[in-house]
């Protein structure tokens, strides 16, 4: 990049001007502080091949969301964004400060607000009027939710409700916003700490080991917070366990900054720099590192198309094969998805004139309007959802549903890029206020000269009618969501019902049951000692309704569950008269040993245990021997395997299975096997039961009962 000679006055008075220093032409002999002036073009010049980087990485979380049996590793996608905005906005606060020697923060939170607010306002505005049009589940939570996304804190909002990522009783309106979250407060605290770095140490290497210091510390942290046994998602919307990516391409972006110190005067700056005009000087600073970059030497070109084949084939490879609930995302597999995204990075700035041959339209077409398509797609998938009846969105969506809101979200990532993003940036957000003030005055004026003109031809009082209507519509279809918004979804209230009921169960049952004597479990209820004893079936728990009349008594049962034991609490005391029900939902098989501790010292751990925890969370061999031990051997374990589309629960059963054949006293009861052959009985999130269902479920239980009767008097 070269300025050249100009013939400006000023500009010739500039170039004799004695070198770093700025003469002033207000006064004879003044001259001003020195500073090193902005470049001929404040733009940085575009790195070919990022647009398509950003396309793969919406495309990949679109993709995860919508059939995540496609693409169940999708969800590294917004990792890949982290990476590449914590790289661009480093690069643009070094770049101003090498080319100033200052940085603007309120110009740069300025362009952020510009880039990020316009659009997101949109959907929140678009997308909660809707819900409020359509009421249900949708609108639960939309007040927290909608404060979270315009406060920049959705990912906090939703650790304190608890919320989680992977599964949860109501679908969340905005849930995607949680990495917008992450990303606005990294661009509100990160240039204060890089400004502190400039003033105080005036280095490169200085920043180097801040921004190293920081995405070690994230990724540390992550995985001491992390608990295979407890659902990740506070450890995934934490700012403090998911800033590795952001920082990682901060480094990236400082180690391929100037070497030279960050900060210098211009004295200094003149002893290091040619005698080329000022304007080409200044510019030489940054783009003499872009010219390194995408100048690369014909001995090193090997390993750079190496470095950026390795790093492609392990995001794929980790799109492909790496769950969001499996400890290795959040012992490595997050951080290696970073690292693997800062080595395409390298290789697309490092070989521009590759990447710009194979630059694909499309997907350059894509990855302009990635924000918007990541913005639209998940707010759509939950209102289709509830128009189409479809399941619990985010587990998968019949291929009508995602057509739609496929065809939806492309639609309005376009209108929110033409009409609202770019001519934002463009114009600015006052401006673009001011015209849309100005257009709805105009339409005024032309309906009032319409109504007084002799041609009274109503086109304007249409226009303007349409106008006021549809504002109107907006406004109070919000009002109405934040009215009618329900505290708890359909699913969440039955659930609530259960616990209600479960609850009377435990007021007016016997909380005091001897162990000893259960003593004989071969006698029947109901029947003498001298009676001779009825010979119970041993029947599989498959078909539930076999071996009904040989279960025990509900008085001699206690089932330890989690919601989905909450859900069925009515059925199961209708099969089981006088069980003993203690559930909570979300609860995991890893708190079984405080919860029997805590019910045998009130009496109410009776002969037979059932352990109905293995919808919630992955259990391991010394979980489950934990769990039976605390129990104990002198009682009966019934072990209910969990269904769903959740990846611990296939493992879980597992151990499950395996338990029963490593202690005397365990059986399993096989709700998996059960609910498989119905799931027509299944809710909306594919796990919870509904009235069939539960009916099933308590079946399920009371076969499982009878065969561990069976098992306990040896036949």
């Amino acid at each position: 990049m070269t300025s050249g000679s100009s013939s400006h006055p000023a500009a010739a008075a500039r170039q004799t001007a004695r070198p770093g220093l700025a003469v002033t032409t207000g006064s004879v002999g003044t001259v001003r502080k020195p500073s090193v002036p902005r470049a001929a073009s404040s733009r940085p010049p575009r790195i070919h091949g990022l647009d398509s980087l950003r396309a793969l990485a919406v495309l990949a979380v679109v993709t995860y969301h919508l059939a995540p049996g496609l693409l169940p590793g999708g969800f590294v996608g917004v990792d890949v964004f982290f990476v590449l905005s914590g790289f661009l906005i480093t690069t643009l606060l070094v770049r101003e400060r090498v080319q100033t020697g200052r940085v603007s923060l309120r110009r740069f939170w300025t362009r952020r607000a510009r880039r990020l607010l316009p659009a997101m306002v949109t959907v929140v505005v678009a997308c909660t009027a809707t819900a409020g049009l359509l009421g249900g589940d949708v609108l639960v939570g939309i007040r927290s939710q909608v404060m979270g996304a315009l406060t920049f804190a959705s990912n906090w909002v939703y650790i304190a409700q608890g919320a989680s990522y992977s599964s949860d009783l109501s679908p969340q309106l905005f849930a995607n916003f949680w990495s917008l979250a992450v990303e606005e407060q990294f661009y509100l605290f990160w240039p204060l700490v890089l400004l502190a770095v400039f003033t105080i140490r005036r280095s490169r290497t200085a920043g180097l080991v801040v921004t190293g210091t920081f995405a070690v510390a994230s990724a540390v942290w992550m995985a001491v917070r992390y608990d295979p046994l407890f659902d990740p998602s506070r450890v995934y919307f934490g700012t403090d366990t998911h800033l590795f990516g952001l920082m990682a391409g901060a480094f990236f972006a400082l180690w391929f900054a100037p070497r030279s110190p960050l900060v210098r005067d211009v004295a200094g700056a003149a002893e290091v720099l040619d005698d080329a005009p000022r304007a080409e000087r200044t510019g030489a600073r940054w783009t003499a590192p872009l010219a390194r970059l995408f100048a690369v030497p014909a001995r090193r070109r090997g390993a750079r198309l190496a470095l950026g084949a390795a790093s492609a084939v392990g995001l794929v490879w980790l799109s492909f094969t790496l769950s969001v609930d499996a400890p290795s995302a959040y012992r490595g597999g997050l951080v290696l998805a970073s690292l693997f995204t800062v080595g395409l990075i390298a290789f697309v700035v490092r070989s521009q004139p590759l990447t710009r041959r194979c630059e694909v339209a499309p997907l350059r077409w894509v990855g302009v309007r990635s924000y918007g398509l990541y913005l639209w797609h998940w707010p759509l998938l939950v209102l289709v959802s509830q128009v189409m009846g479809a399941d619990h969105p985010g587990h998968g969506s019949p291929w009508l549903v995602v057509a739609v809101t496929l065809a939806l979200t492309v639609a309005a990532a376009w209108a929110s890029y033409r009409f609202i993003e770019r001519p934002v940036m463009v114009r600015g957000i006052g401006t673009l206020l001011r015209t849309a003030w100005d257009r709805v005055r105009r339409m005024a004026l032309v309906a009032w000269a319409e109504r007084r003109s002799p041609a009274r031809t109503a086109r304007g009082r249409v226009r303007l009618a349409v106008a006021i209507a549809g504002t109107l519509l907006v406004v109070s279809s919000v009002t109405a969501a934040f009215v009618r918004a329900p505290e708890v979804s359909e699913l969440e209230a039955e659930i609530e019902r259960g616990a209600q009921a479960a609850a009377d169960g435990q007021t007016s049952a016997p909380v005091t049951v001897p162990t000893a004597p259960a003593a004989d479990p071969t006698v029947p209820t109901g029947a003498t000692p001298d009676a001779p004893p009825s010979a119970p079936a041993v029947t599989e728990p498959a078909p539930p309704t076999a071996g009904v009349a040989a279960a025990p008594a509900g008085d001699q049962v206690t089932v330890i569950g989690d919601s989905v034991t909450l859900i069925s609490a009515a059925s199961l005391q209708a099969a089981l008269p006088g069980v003993y029900i203690d559930a909570e939902v979300s609860r995991q098989m890893s708190t079984a040993p405080e919860v029997a501790a805590a019910l045998s010292a009130g009496g109410a751990l009776r002969p037979y245990v059932v352990l109905s925890l293995g919808t919630n969370s992955t259990v391991n061999e010394r979980v489950m021997d934990a769990a039976i031990a605390a129990i104990g051997p002198d009682r009966t374990i019934v072990l209910v395997t969990g269904y769903g589309d959740r990846p611990w629960i296939g493992p879980t059963n597992d151990q499950m299975r395996s338990a029963a054949a490593r202690f005397p006293n365990v059986v399993v009861a096989d709700w998996q096997t059960t609910i498989a052959a119905h799931p027509e009985s299944l809710g909306k999130d594919g796990v919870h039961p509904q009235a069939s269902g539960q009916e099933l479920y308590a079946q399920m239980l009371v076969a499982g009962l009878a065969q561990a009767q069976a098992h306990r008097s040896g036949q």
